[in-house]
Protein backbone atom coordinates (compact mmCIF):
# COMPACT_ATOMS: atom_id res chain seq x y z
CA UNK A 1 0.00 0.00 0.00
CA UNK A 2 2.90 2.33 1.19
CA UNK A 3 4.79 1.44 -2.36
CA UNK A 4 1.40 2.24 -4.12
CA UNK A 5 1.05 5.41 -2.92
CA UNK A 6 4.57 6.60 -3.31
CA UNK A 7 4.20 5.48 -7.08
CA UNK A 8 1.19 8.01 -7.50
CA UNK A 9 2.53 10.70 -5.95
CA UNK A 10 5.91 10.26 -7.96
CA UNK A 11 3.06 9.96 -11.15
CA UNK A 12 1.75 13.52 -9.67
CA UNK A 13 5.23 15.06 -9.93
CA UNK A 14 6.07 13.65 -13.10
CA UNK A 15 2.64 14.87 -14.65
CA UNK A 16 3.49 18.16 -12.95
CA UNK A 17 6.84 18.38 -14.39
CA UNK A 18 5.61 17.35 -17.39
CA UNK A 19 3.03 20.24 -17.49
CA UNK A 20 6.21 22.92 -16.86
CA UNK A 21 7.89 21.22 -19.78
CA UNK A 22 4.78 21.47 -22.32
CA UNK A 23 4.37 25.06 -21.11
CA UNK A 24 8.09 25.73 -21.71
CA UNK A 25 8.21 24.34 -24.64
CA UNK A 26 4.79 26.26 -26.02
CA UNK A 27 6.89 29.35 -25.25
CA UNK A 28 9.67 28.61 -27.39
CA UNK A 29 7.43 27.73 -29.93
CA UNK A 30 5.97 31.12 -29.80
CA UNK A 31 8.69 32.93 -29.57
CA UNK A 32 9.85 30.91 -32.59
CA UNK A 33 7.10 31.78 -34.30
CA UNK A 34 7.63 35.70 -33.77
CA UNK A 35 11.29 35.52 -34.84
CA UNK A 36 9.56 33.67 -37.95
CA UNK A 37 7.37 36.36 -38.34
CA UNK A 38 9.58 39.00 -37.75
CA UNK A 39 11.99 37.32 -40.15
CA UNK A 40 9.23 37.45 -43.04
CA UNK A 41 8.77 40.60 -42.27
CA UNK A 42 12.01 41.89 -42.83
CA UNK A 43 12.82 39.78 -46.00
CA UNK A 44 9.19 41.80 -47.14
CA UNK A 45 11.16 44.74 -46.92
CA UNK A 46 14.20 43.55 -48.44
CA UNK A 47 12.32 42.71 -51.55
CA UNK A 48 11.06 45.46 -51.74
CA UNK A 49 13.74 47.31 -50.99
CA UNK A 50 15.33 45.33 -54.21
CA UNK A 51 12.20 45.86 -56.42
CA UNK A 52 11.76 49.38 -55.83
CA UNK A 53 15.15 50.06 -57.46
CA UNK A 54 14.97 51.18 -61.08
CA UNK A 55 17.74 49.26 -62.39
CA UNK A 56 19.01 45.65 -62.20
CA UNK A 57 20.55 43.88 -59.70
CA UNK A 58 21.39 40.13 -60.06
CA UNK A 59 24.32 37.95 -57.45
CA UNK A 60 26.32 35.62 -58.77
CA UNK A 61 28.53 33.25 -57.24
CA UNK A 62 32.85 32.88 -57.93
CA UNK A 63 31.93 30.33 -60.45
CA UNK A 64 29.82 33.29 -62.21
CA UNK A 65 26.55 31.13 -61.62
CA UNK A 66 23.44 33.24 -61.00
CA UNK A 67 22.09 33.32 -57.56
CA UNK A 68 19.19 35.67 -57.80
CA UNK A 69 18.06 38.17 -59.83
CA UNK A 70 15.41 40.99 -59.51
CA UNK A 71 12.42 40.73 -61.38
CA UNK A 72 13.23 44.07 -63.85
CA UNK A 73 16.53 42.12 -64.70
CA UNK A 74 14.34 38.33 -65.61
CA UNK A 75 11.95 40.67 -67.30
CA UNK A 76 15.30 42.22 -69.47
CA UNK A 77 16.70 38.44 -70.12
CA UNK A 78 13.07 36.95 -70.39
CA UNK A 79 13.45 34.14 -68.14
CA UNK A 80 15.17 33.58 -64.31
CA UNK A 81 18.44 32.35 -65.46
CA UNK A 82 19.43 30.90 -62.09
CA UNK A 83 22.61 28.88 -62.12
CA UNK A 84 23.41 29.47 -65.52
CA UNK A 85 26.61 31.51 -66.09
CA UNK A 86 26.08 35.34 -65.92
CA UNK A 87 27.98 36.33 -69.07
CA UNK A 88 25.70 34.10 -70.70
CA UNK A 89 22.57 35.09 -69.39
CA UNK A 90 23.30 39.00 -69.42
CA UNK A 91 25.64 39.28 -72.60
CA UNK A 92 25.39 36.21 -74.80
CA UNK A 93 28.64 35.33 -74.27
CA UNK A 94 30.24 31.97 -74.54
CA UNK A 95 33.53 32.86 -72.12
CA UNK A 96 34.04 35.10 -69.43
CA UNK A 97 33.18 38.83 -70.17
CA UNK A 98 37.10 40.55 -71.44
CA UNK A 99 35.64 43.49 -68.82
CA UNK A 100 35.05 41.57 -65.98
CA UNK A 101 36.12 42.63 -62.77
CA UNK A 102 35.04 39.67 -60.64
CA UNK A 103 38.91 38.89 -59.43
CA UNK A 104 39.04 42.45 -58.05
CA UNK A 105 35.50 42.09 -56.27
CA UNK A 106 36.34 38.79 -54.55
CA UNK A 107 39.31 40.46 -52.87
CA UNK A 108 36.69 42.41 -51.22
CA UNK A 109 37.12 45.33 -53.15
CA UNK A 110 33.59 47.66 -54.41
CA UNK A 111 34.07 48.28 -58.36
CA UNK A 112 32.02 50.96 -60.37
CA UNK A 113 32.21 51.22 -64.15
CA UNK A 114 30.70 51.71 -67.12
CA UNK A 115 30.03 49.32 -70.13
CA UNK A 116 28.17 48.77 -73.37
CA UNK A 117 26.60 45.26 -73.36
CA UNK A 118 26.91 43.55 -77.28
CA UNK A 119 23.39 42.05 -76.43
CA UNK A 120 21.39 45.22 -76.89
CA UNK A 121 24.32 47.64 -77.58
CA UNK A 122 22.97 49.83 -75.07
CA UNK A 123 25.83 51.46 -72.32
CA UNK A 124 25.63 50.49 -68.31
CA UNK A 125 26.56 51.92 -65.32
CA UNK A 126 27.58 49.00 -62.47
CA UNK A 127 28.29 48.95 -59.21
CA UNK A 128 30.03 45.27 -58.11
CA UNK A 129 29.87 44.66 -54.81
CA UNK A 130 31.61 41.94 -52.50
CA UNK A 131 28.92 40.07 -50.72
CA UNK A 132 30.56 37.93 -47.26
CA UNK A 133 28.57 35.07 -46.23
CA UNK A 134 28.80 33.19 -42.84
CA UNK A 135 30.35 29.97 -43.86
CA UNK A 136 33.04 32.19 -45.30
CA UNK A 137 32.06 32.20 -48.55
CA UNK A 138 31.74 34.89 -51.10
CA UNK A 139 29.01 36.20 -53.80
CA UNK A 140 29.54 39.25 -55.71
CA UNK A 141 25.83 41.65 -56.24
CA UNK A 142 26.05 43.92 -59.19
CA UNK A 143 23.54 47.28 -58.76
CA UNK A 144 23.12 48.02 -62.61
CA UNK A 145 21.43 51.33 -64.43
CA UNK A 146 20.75 52.10 -67.91
CA UNK A 147 22.67 55.00 -68.67
CA UNK A 148 22.15 55.18 -73.09
CA UNK A 149 19.63 58.15 -72.98
CA UNK A 150 22.32 60.33 -70.70
CA UNK A 151 25.39 58.64 -72.89
CA UNK A 152 23.30 60.28 -75.78
CA UNK A 153 22.77 63.39 -74.54
CA UNK A 154 26.24 63.51 -73.53
CA UNK A 155 27.57 63.16 -77.12
CA UNK A 156 25.21 65.55 -78.53
CA UNK A 157 26.44 68.22 -75.90
CA UNK A 158 29.95 67.44 -76.67
CA UNK A 159 29.02 67.89 -80.56
CA UNK A 160 27.03 71.18 -79.87
CA UNK A 161 29.95 72.34 -77.39
CA UNK A 162 32.34 71.40 -80.44
CA UNK A 163 30.24 73.36 -82.98
CA UNK A 164 30.29 76.50 -80.58
CA UNK A 165 33.68 76.30 -80.09
CA UNK A 166 34.26 76.07 -83.71
CA UNK A 167 31.85 79.32 -84.31
CA UNK A 168 33.52 81.17 -81.22
CA UNK A 169 37.25 80.58 -82.40
CA UNK A 170 36.80 80.99 -85.97
CA UNK A 171 34.16 83.95 -86.46
CA UNK A 172 35.46 87.45 -87.99
CA UNK A 173 33.06 89.56 -85.20
CA UNK A 174 34.29 89.90 -82.02
CA UNK A 175 32.16 87.59 -79.39
CA UNK A 176 32.73 88.18 -75.92
CA UNK A 177 30.40 87.79 -72.36
CA UNK A 178 31.36 90.29 -69.64
CA UNK A 179 29.72 90.57 -66.35
CA UNK A 180 27.15 93.14 -64.99
CA UNK A 181 30.44 94.79 -62.75
CA UNK A 182 32.84 95.36 -65.85
CA UNK A 183 34.68 92.11 -66.35
CA UNK A 184 35.12 89.94 -69.35
CA UNK A 185 34.05 86.05 -69.25
CA UNK A 186 35.41 85.27 -72.34
CA UNK A 187 36.57 86.82 -75.85
CA UNK A 188 37.52 84.67 -79.05
CA UNK A 189 40.53 85.52 -80.83
CA UNK A 190 38.65 88.10 -83.46
CA UNK A 191 37.82 90.21 -80.30
CA UNK A 192 41.29 89.68 -78.74
CA UNK A 193 42.80 91.09 -82.63
CA UNK A 194 40.33 94.03 -82.80
CA UNK A 195 41.44 95.41 -79.88
CA UNK A 196 45.14 94.96 -80.57
CA UNK A 197 45.49 91.88 -77.77
CA UNK A 198 47.79 89.09 -79.33
CA UNK A 199 45.47 86.56 -77.52
CA UNK A 200 42.12 86.34 -75.63
CA UNK A 201 43.79 85.13 -72.48
CA UNK A 202 46.03 88.28 -72.69
CA UNK A 203 43.24 90.35 -73.04
CA UNK A 204 41.34 88.53 -70.29
CA UNK A 205 44.50 89.55 -68.15
CA UNK A 206 44.99 92.62 -69.38
CA UNK A 207 40.93 93.91 -69.02
CA UNK A 208 40.12 94.57 -65.38
CA UNK A 209 37.39 97.34 -65.79
CA UNK A 210 35.40 97.64 -69.18
CA UNK A 211 34.25 101.02 -68.35
CA UNK A 212 37.30 103.09 -67.36
CA UNK A 213 39.82 101.00 -69.88
CA UNK A 214 37.92 100.69 -73.27
CA UNK A 215 35.45 103.52 -73.18
CA UNK A 216 36.47 106.87 -74.56
CA UNK A 217 33.18 107.70 -72.71
CA UNK A 218 32.82 105.53 -69.32
CA UNK A 219 28.77 106.68 -69.42
CA UNK A 220 28.51 105.38 -72.76
CA UNK A 221 29.18 101.67 -70.78
CA UNK A 222 26.37 102.82 -68.43
CA UNK A 223 23.83 103.40 -71.59
CA UNK A 224 24.82 100.05 -72.64
CA UNK A 225 24.03 98.02 -69.22
CA UNK A 226 20.78 100.21 -68.29
CA UNK A 227 19.68 99.48 -71.65
CA UNK A 228 20.61 95.70 -70.98
CA UNK A 229 18.52 96.22 -68.30
CA UNK A 230 15.54 97.76 -69.10
CA UNK A 231 14.54 96.35 -72.55
CA UNK A 232 17.04 92.66 -72.19
CA UNK A 233 18.86 93.25 -75.37
CA UNK A 234 20.71 95.90 -77.67
CA UNK A 235 21.08 96.15 -81.18
CA UNK A 236 23.61 98.54 -83.01
CA UNK A 237 25.21 100.11 -79.76
CA UNK A 238 27.70 102.08 -80.78
CA UNK A 239 30.88 103.60 -78.66
CA UNK A 240 34.28 104.76 -79.20
CA UNK A 241 36.65 102.81 -77.73
CA UNK A 242 40.73 102.26 -76.54
CA UNK A 243 42.35 99.78 -78.46
CA UNK A 244 45.36 98.51 -76.32
CA UNK A 245 48.23 100.86 -78.28
CA UNK A 246 45.73 103.60 -77.01
CA UNK A 247 44.37 104.40 -80.37
CA UNK A 248 40.58 105.17 -80.62
CA UNK A 249 37.84 102.78 -82.56
CA UNK A 250 34.37 102.99 -83.34
CA UNK A 251 32.38 99.56 -82.25
CA UNK A 252 29.19 98.60 -82.85
CA UNK A 253 27.53 95.72 -80.12
CA UNK A 254 24.66 93.92 -80.13
CA UNK A 255 24.05 91.89 -77.26
CA UNK A 256 21.47 90.52 -74.71
CA UNK A 257 21.43 89.74 -71.01
CA UNK A 258 21.60 86.24 -69.65
CA UNK A 259 19.16 86.01 -66.36
CA UNK A 260 18.72 83.27 -63.73
CA UNK A 261 15.34 82.32 -62.83
CA UNK A 262 14.75 85.10 -60.16
CA UNK A 263 15.20 87.54 -63.62
CA UNK A 264 18.91 89.05 -62.24
CA UNK A 265 21.43 89.39 -64.98
CA UNK A 266 24.33 87.17 -64.37
CA UNK A 267 25.84 88.37 -67.75
CA UNK A 268 25.82 89.85 -70.98
CA UNK A 269 27.02 88.22 -73.95
CA UNK A 270 26.78 89.42 -78.05
CA UNK A 271 28.60 90.39 -81.05
CA UNK A 272 30.80 93.62 -82.16
CA UNK A 273 32.45 94.76 -84.92
CA UNK A 274 35.00 97.44 -85.57
CA UNK A 275 33.17 100.06 -87.92
CA UNK A 276 35.64 102.95 -87.50
CA UNK A 277 36.10 102.93 -91.38
CA UNK A 278 32.57 104.15 -91.45
CA UNK A 279 32.06 106.55 -89.21
CA UNK A 280 35.57 108.06 -90.95
CA UNK A 281 33.72 107.89 -93.98
CA UNK A 282 30.61 109.65 -92.75
CA UNK A 283 33.19 112.48 -91.26
CA UNK A 284 34.94 112.94 -94.23
CA UNK A 285 31.43 113.58 -96.72
CA UNK A 286 31.01 115.96 -93.74
CA UNK A 287 33.65 117.56 -94.03
CA UNK A 288 33.29 117.68 -97.92
CA UNK A 289 30.13 119.76 -97.65
CA UNK A 290 31.47 122.17 -95.75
Amino acid sequence: MEDSTKTREALLEELTGMDQKIVDLAKTVTKYQRLAEAWRDLWAQFAAIIEAFDGFIYICSQDYEVEFMNQRFIDRTGYYPLGQKCYKALHDLEGVCPWCVNERVFKGETVRWEVRSPKDNHWYYVVNTPIKHPDGTMSKMAMIQDITKHKEMEKALKLAEEKYRGIFENAVEGIFQSSPDGRFLSVNPAMAQIFGYGSPEEMLAGIADISRQLYVDPRRRDDFCQTLKDAGFIKGFEAQFYRQDGSRIWISINARGVRDEEGEVLYYEGFLQDVTDRHQEILQVGRGKL
